[in-house]
This record gives C-alpha cells, structure tokens and sequence, in this order.
C-alpha cells in the first residue's frame, strides 16, 4: 500500500529537513510518527505524498510506491487524492465549502464521480457522521468538533486506501479524542492502511502499532507495541506524550481571596449556559476548568474578564464587587492563539511596547524569559509555539493584573513545550500571581494547577485533581494505568 525511502527531502534546494527515512505500511496497518514538534514528521507526509516537489517548489530525493503509483512524478501526483484521505491538524485550514453537504461532495466532484453518486454517497457519508441534521448549515455555525466530525466525512466519502491523520489530537476534547480512536479502528478494520502524526502517542497505543520516532528530520527509533517502560521513559525524554498523566505536590496559594464569584449566571440574552456559579481564587495559585466543549468554559473567562456582561450574580476581586471596566483592567485574558496579543516585529520591541504600556520595567520582563537574548530580534509570530504563549502570560503579567485567564494553553504542544508553559507559570504563580485556566490537558491540571472545577449541565463544582485527571481520561477512553 505504501512503501517510501526518502534518503533527504526539504523546501529550498540543497537544505535537509529530513533524511534517511523510510518506511512500509500495509491495508489494516497503523504507522505512527512520533517527535517533538520540528523533527520532521510533517515534512515526511507532505514527501511521501508528493506535495513537496509537486506543489511546494520543494525537492525530494529518493522512492516512493503509493498503491502501486510513484506520487513524486507529475503523472502519479495526479493520483493521490484518489488513493488518499487527509485529516489536517486544523479543521478551519481544511474545510473550504460553505456547508457540510458541499465540502463532502466537493471531494466526489474532484474525482469525476457522476451527480447521482455523488448525492448518494454524500448523503450516506453525512449520516455516518451525525451530520445529516447541519448538512445544510453554514460551516462557521458548527461547533468544533462538528467540524472536526466533517473533516473525517470529507476524507473517507471516497473509500481511499489510505487514511492520513496530522496530530489528530490538536484542538479536540477527550469526547472527541474518543471518536477519533473509534473512527481509527473502524478504518483499520476495514482493510485501510492509517499513517498518524502525532506527539500526544498515548491516545493511540493499541495492539501491533508501529511507531517512529524522529528528532532533528531523521529517525532515531522504530517501536512496536506494547511497549516496555524503558521504551516510554524514552518517548518521554524526547517530548513525546506516552505515558499516563501524573499528579504532583504544587506550593498552593497565600490563603487570601483575589478573585470569587457569588451565584453567578452567564450567557447571552436569555440564553442562560451556566448559573449559581460559586468560584474562589486565591493569590499565587493556579485554578483549572474544566468541561465539555459548549459547557461554557470561555463564557465563563470572557465574562470573568468584562468581555461579556453577567445575567445575575456577582464577581468579586480582593473582596470588593467589581464593575465591567474594573475587571477589564483587574483581570487578562490570553487566548488559545497568543498571536492576538502581539503588535510589534520583535521579541524586544514587543517588550517595550508591553513595558510603555504598563509602567513595568523592561528588565523585569526580560528576566522573565530565559530565551530572551537568543531571540530578542526575532519576530514575535516566528517564535516557537511554546516561545510565543510564554510570551503571551509575560506581556498578561506586565499589565500587572490580579488574575490570568489562559484558554486552551497547552493546545499544540508537544511534552517540551509543555515544560516551558508550566515553568512560566510556576514562576509568576510565585510571584503572587493566579491563573484560571481552560483546559481539557489532564496534564495540565496535574502538573500546573492547585485546584480543579467541572463546568458541566450548567453548574460548576469543585472537584478533587484526581478525580478531574481521571474524568479526562475516562472521557477520552483511557485510564491512569494505561500507557
């Protein structure tokens, strides 16, 4: 079905980002690749597929048998999208049409499928992934992991014989991790071979699944599973997610309250989506919440924040109620993209505008980013995704709020990553500051948060760490013992 050996391949000619990698996949066969984000496991896809040196203007040495057609020829290019579906790490990147009925039978028009099949099979396709009911929607409308949903739709309406899933893990709750690991196993049931991206490996670690493990463009080992404990210790130490999360002692806060809520309601309109909401922050510690997506976490943070005006209740910092405007300068938001919050060409004018603004000294700021002096004339969009959240809560910290509400931060991230969002937070939380974080990374309440709260049938109760982590990964199908 697929058989590569890439000896080296890159976007610019003469410059390596991988070399030496191959590989063999067969009908009802998974292959992963593994590594930490930059190590080429993208740039491998993208090869073997023929998109470098056919669309990129990129160039690929070496041989690849794609259901028995060479992709890197011109000719054989124009087969793939017949051979192959495709799941991109980001729905909005993919999803073209206007409504879940046109994106799917965009993909049947492509391939020259005649109207009657193509209605047929779109309709079948649609129901399939409980979509028949937004068939004619607008696209922006859906939720994310409807989108997420017809993404899937759109990649097998075709049948292909190989099924290609880039970090199918990104931006998706543990409910719809779970229907990912559903819709893998069906495809792999049904005789199709899966080739899987990803950095998050512990959600896909069933039985006979080979994985690959890159770091700087090359392959540094070849797995099988089940694996042994040296086997994920390793995965670990190279930013690979496959171990169970872990739940670790964390200094808690001062004892003094920053931030509460009394019987609070939130929505739009009348629309109410959560209510009687009771939360308490104290300073210096860190306050996860948790929840479906649609329970109403970043309603929650945008009313926190004065983005939206409560429907009843009451919002308090340091003890004193607090008016829309008040929290707008009390409280920071930093959303899931951080790139929102940049507005210079530069590590260091992004810092001096942050210190202009806010009265802090630039030097305080500074000291607060260890990788400053490396990348102090890079542009701030260039930064790694990692670089640019902790740039996110240092330009939060400079406004010198009482509270940091971060959206998702760990989205994205690969275990390296992650460690330096934990280590920016950790050092402000003992600075004094506190955070309410959105997240749906049981690492995240394990590792970086004191406290944790369900957001859930429009109530919100505290619950034990533990009992969260584990809430997660039940959800997401998994347990703590799993690997």
């Amino acid at each position: 079905m697929l058989k590569y050996s890439i000896t080296a391949a890159g976007y610019i000619e003469g410059q390596k980002i991988i070399e030496d990698i191959d590989g063999e996949l067969s009908g009802g066969e998974i292959l992963v690749l593994a590594g930490p984000s930059g190590s080429g496991k993208t740039t491998t896809i993208l090869a073997v597929t023929g998109v470098i040196n056919n669309l990129l203007y990129g160039w690929v040495d070496g041989e690849v048998n794609l259901c028995g057609t060479n992709p890197l020829t011109p000719e054989g290019f124009e087969e793939v999208p017949g051979l192959i579906g495709a799941v991109l790490q980001d729905p909005d990147k993919q999803l073209v049409m206007p409504t879940p009925y046109d994106e799917v039978a965009f993909t049947l028009e492509n391939l020259g499928y005649d109207e009657e099949t193509i209605r047929r099979k779109t309709l079948e396709t649609l129901k399939r992934f409980g979509l028949e009911e937004k068939m004619y929607s607008h696209v922006e409308d859906l939720s994310g992991g409807q989108k997420r949903r017809l993404t899937f739709a759109s990649a097998v309406v075709h049948e292909p014989k190989l099924l290609i899933l880039d970090e199918p893990s990104a931006n998706v709750d543990p409910w719809g991790i779970r229907e990912i690991r559903d819709f893998i196993q069906e495809s792999r049931g049904k005789g199709r071979g899966v080739l899987i991206v990803e950095h998050k490996l512990r959600y896909f670690l069933w039985e006979n699944i080979e994985i690959h493990v890159y770091r700087h463009g090359r392959i540094i080992a070849r797995l099988q599973t089940p694996l042994s404990k040296e086997e994920i210790k390793m995965l670990m130490e190279n930013g690979i997610d496959a171990g169970p999360p872990r739940i670790i002692d964390l200094k808690g806060g001062t004892g003094e309250t920053v931030l509460e809520t009394r019987g609070l309601t939130i929505g739009y309109g009348e629309n109410i989506i959560a209510e009687n909401i009771d939360l308490r922050v104290e300073k210096g510690e860190a306050v996860a919440i948790i929840g479906r997506n649609g329970s109403g976490k970043t309603t929650l943070l945008k009313t926190l924040v004065g983005g939206l005006r409560e429907l009843d209740g009451q919002i308090y910092i340091s003890q004193e109620p607090v008016s829309m405007k008040e929290r707008i300068r009390k409280v920071f938001y930093v959303p899931q993209m951080p790139d929102y919050l940049f507005v210079e060409q530069s590590l260091e004018a992004e810092l001096l505008e942050a210190s202009r603004k806010t009265g802090t000294p630039i030097q305080e700021l500074v000291e607060l980013i260890p990788w400053y002096s490396a990348n102090k004339d890079t542009s701030p969009y260039r930064l790694s995704h990692g670089q640019r959240r902790w740039l996110g809560i240092v330009i939060a910290y400079a406004y010198k709020p009482s509270v940091i509400l971060l959206d998702e931060p760990s989205t994205g991230l690969d275990l390296h990553l992650f460690k330096m969002l934990r280590k920016a937070v950790e050092e402000l939380r003992m600075r004094g500051v506190s955070f309410i974080i959105s997240t749906h990374d049981p690492r995240v309440i394990g590792e970086m948060c004191n406290r944790a709260y369900l957001l859930d049938n429009k109530k919100l109760q505290e619950i034990e760490r533990y009992k969260a982590v584990e809430y997660l990964e039940r959800e997401a199908g998994l347990s703590l013992e799993e690997a």
